[in-house]
């Protein structure tokens, strides 16, 4: 490359970082887009439009919730990694479209780890299992026994095939060497109402949609998935204290961007989505949708990527799971 050629090159490129920078310390201009890949009236789109409505007051600009809701969030998250990384179109996140559909799925249209800028994790969801009232069973230990008891007799459920909850199920069988069979239904809500009448016998859920029921006595809570007891259910036991020692199986809502966002935008984005979640309304309004705040780093939210993808990996596979889209 001659002088003058390079002298060329290292004038545009000085020109596209200055036009980056300009676009970044301006940020935003505009309406920011936040694609929620679900459909309306879920706990992910409340959650999505409890954070955006206040943070289109930190912003200074209106936060357009979009819901592009197709193919257990395939839809949506395609949609955001193939928009212009400028950060005026958002993905909200969670950890089915992050870490498990990459096992899952032979031909995901994009890769979690490459088309994506982290941004931070929003909160992390408290998950239970729950059985229909009738079944005769008043801890994680009876149902085991029943289950050697009644091998392949008892069936489970979930908010879908090759869902966090799906997947808790396949482990918790795993470990406890038991043979139940996982019935698919499109969504939570008809399967809740299954298993409340008692076609279903188990179900594994996140909290927020299984709560109501619980309160109500139509689902018997037998104990969270998590690692920590939930605020809302202090006296349910873990899985970890039901005999599963190192039982942690959550899921969690983030925000992430286009690959190739300036870092100033996310980092703006960053600091601004984190006051918002650290404000105690926010907190209150959060743990009612049975969810504890995160609100870390990038750096932090992408190591938790990797180490989220290799554990969820390895459950897929030990389970020999694979989905069409």
């Amino acid at each position: 490359m001659n002088v003058a050629v390079r002298v060329t090159v290292t004038g545009m490129l000085a020109v596209a970082s200055s036009l980056a920078y300009a676009q970044s310390a301006v940020y935003p201009n505009k309406p920011v887009r936040w694609v929620v890949p679900f459909p309306p009236g879920g706990s992910a789109d409340i959650m999505g439009r409890m954070i955006g409505q206040d943070l289109a007051k930190a912003l200074g600009q209106q936060v357009v919730i979009e819901n592009r809701a197709g193919a257990s969030a395939i839809v949506g998250s395609e949609y955001v990694a193939k928009s212009p990384a400028d950060g005026y179109t958002l993905l909200q996140a969670n950890v089915s479209q992050m870490t498990i559909h990459p096992s899952l799925y032979p031909r995901l249209p994009y890769d979690p780890l490459k088309d994506f800028a982290p941004v931070t994790v929003l909160g992390i969801v408290t998950s239970v299992m729950v059985t229909t009232p009738s079944l005769p069973v008043a801890s994680v230990r009876d149902l085991v026994a029943l289950a050697k008891k009644r091998p392949g007799q008892l069936n489970f459920t979930s908010s879908g095939a090759g869902s966090s909850t799906h997947l808790t199920g396949e482990l918790l069988k795993q470990r406890a060497g038991i043979a139940m069979t996982h019935i698919n239904y499109k969504g939570s809500g008809p399967a809740l109402t299954d298993v409340m009448a008692g076609f279903v016998e188990i179900m594994f859920e996140n909290l927020p949609s299984a709560l109501p029921f619980i309160n109500a006595n139509k689902l018997k809570v037998l104990a969270v998935t998590g690692k920590d007891h939930s605020p809302v259910l202090k006296s349910v036991p873990t899985l970890a204290e039901s005999g599963f020692p190192g039982f942690d199986m959550v899921s969690w809502q983030a925000l992430v961007a286009p690959a190739g966002t300036p870092r100033a935008v996310v980092d703006r984005l960053n600091a601004e989505v984190a006051k918002v979640l650290k404000t105690p309304e926010m907190k209150e309004k959060m743990t009612g949708l049975g969810t504890d705040v995160v609100a870390n780093s990038p750096e932090q939210f992408a190591q938790y990527l990797r180490e989220e993808t290799a554990k969820w990996s390895k459950i897929v596979k030990d389970a020999g799971i694979k989905l069409e889209i």
